[in-house]
């Protein structure tokens, strides 16, 4: 490589929403850009976003969305490259978005892989080299440039950005091989854990309710005092709960904690009471298990009236002065939380390379020309959009300022 082109190069370990978009960002700034991609094609998981429908972003788009070691770190990378420079970005590449009711912005198409075309049309417009099936096994600082060394060879550039995601959906290629890049150049990485996962939950709480689908409020507690509450799908298992509303809780979830499921949210408890007073007046033969009949979901139903040991049989004549009881459990079901499953379930990891160990263009403060991009550094955000924004926009981050210094150089 002649030294005008080194002058200008980058290596970008990682091929997801990260690494593609700062890969184009790079190019269009006249950098020589290289991706090494461990998988057969960049952008698998980028793919699989959204339930495969490709939640880009949120309306509701801020760093209150995110956990995070420097919260102020993460508002000033997300006010530079937003979620509407995104969609603008994405929208100039030949895309369409629209928003749903929830705030979550979506292609058109509802496939999110179409979102992962229109990124891979561009980098191939502009020249970007996407080498795939490169597994890296170190990085090195050389002179004044970097070493990198996979399975099939060896690359230099001036510039390296490790984008190689966390330890989530490690289906999808994410084994942890780049915080040992990281530590490699003298970073920490802070405690990893799963985010955005199913819960496991005591299992009797949840008998006969697997593959139920029902519209909760959902409260984590902690101790009598409330952690964290939202509401969203709640999806029963044999093993727990997944959901939209699990995965937000999860990121605030720890075993032993209290998972408590307002089974019915458009009610007030105390209308539900004077509703079931009512039925059991009206109807003192009717069994038990059709007290809740048409008000709450029938499985569901019949564990609230377990847990309180009411017999499918009784007659609800019995029932009056069990009414208040019976509405209380059906706004305050309790599942205790036993743990999560895992790394292989989750959409995201928590922690990695802290933020104090970068600086605001997300480049190391320890080797310079080194940078990080996307899941790999301690930052995770909320369920609807948030961790793909966050991996485009640091991406855009850290290569807006390998572009400046590129010029600098020149």
């Amino acid at each position: 490589m002649d030294r005008d082109r080194f002058e200008k190069s980058a290596l970008i370990v990682g091929g997801g929403a990260a690494g593609m978009l700062a890969a184009l960002t790079l190019a269009r700034r006249g950098a020589s850009v290289t991706v090494l991609e461990r998988n057969d094609r960049a952008g698998r998981k980028l793919s699989a976003t959204g339930n495969g429908q490709g939640n880009i972003t949120n309306r509701d788009m801020g760093a209150h969305r995110y956990f995070a070691s420097e919260p102020k770190k993460v508002e000033a990378v997300l006010s530079a490259f937003g979620k509407e420079e995104l969609c603008r970005l994405l929208t100039s590449l030949g895309g369409y978005f629209t928003e749903d009711e929830e705030g979550r912005v979506y292609p058109a198409s509802r496939q999110a892989s179409s979102v992962t075309d229109l990124l891979r049309f561009a980098l191939a417009k502009e020249g970007v080299r996407v080498h795939t099936g490169e597994y890296v096994r170190a990085a090195q600082k050389e002179g004044d440039g970097f070493r990198v060394i996979t399975e099939k060879g060896e690359y230099f550039s001036r510039f390296l950005l490790i984008a190689a995601g966390g330890m989530a959906s490690p289906h999808f290629g994410s084994d942890g091989n780049g915080y040992a890049l990281a530590r490699a150049f003298g970073h920490s990485v802070t405690p990893l854990s799963p985010a955005l996962v199913q819960l496991k939950t005591d299992r009797g709480g949840v008998r006969g309710l697997k593959g139920v689908r029902i519209d909760c409020g959902v409260r984590l507690e902690r101790g009598g005092a409330e952690v964290f509450a939202c509401r969203g799908d709640v999806i029963f298992t044999d093993y727990g709960v997944s959901g939209n509303a699990v995965f937000k809780t999860s990121s605030y979830a720890k075993a032993g904690d209290t998972l408590v499921i307002d089974l019915l949210p458009c009610c007030e408890e105390e209308t539900l009471f004077r509703l079931l007073l009512q039925k059991t007046a009206a109807y003192p033969a009717l069994p038990a298990e059709d007290l809740l009949r048409c008000i709450v979901n029938s499985a569901a139903a019949k564990c609230v009236l377990r847990s309180l040991s009411v017999a499918a049989a009784q007659p609800c004549k019995e029932l009056g002065g069990r009414c208040r009881a019976i509405a209380h459990k059906v706004k305050n079901y309790p599942l205790r939380i036993e743990g999560n499953m895992g790394f292989a379930n989750a959409q995201v990891t928590k922690g990695g390379v802290p933020l104090f160990e970068v600086d605001g263009h997300m480049m190391s403060k320890k080797v310079h020309g080194l940078f990080f991009a996307g899941e790999i550094l301690d930052v995770d955000g909320e369920c609807g959009g948030y961790n793909l924004q966050w991996a485009f926009s640091s991406g855009v981050c850290a290569a807006e300022r390998m572009a400046e210094l590129i010029d600098e150089d020149r």
